[in-house]
């Protein structure tokens, strides 16, 4: 089974995500497993692009310098 995982800022450490739902435009709510603790994320599009070899590809994220990073498995 493949779970995924984010950063919980609160418990410093890597969390399953065990709910979500999109509460306004654009934003997610992402409650993590098993601390429950809520984070919000702006939910958007990952495009698969492929580069000038054709057989890699790579993901464009338009970063908002609002936000911190997350760290994502």
């Amino acid at each position: 089974m493949n779970t995924k995982t984010t950063f919980c800022g609160r418990c410093r450490a890597l969390r399953w995500v065990e709910d979500w739902n999109e509460r306004r435009d654009e934003m997610l709510w992402i409650v993590l497993g098993p601390c429950g603790h809520v984070i919000e994320r702006t939910a958007r599009l990952e495009w698969n692009v492929p580069n000038q070899r054709g057989n890699a590809h790579v993901r464009l994220i338009q970063v908002t310098p609002e936000r911190e990073p997350v760290a994502t498995s």
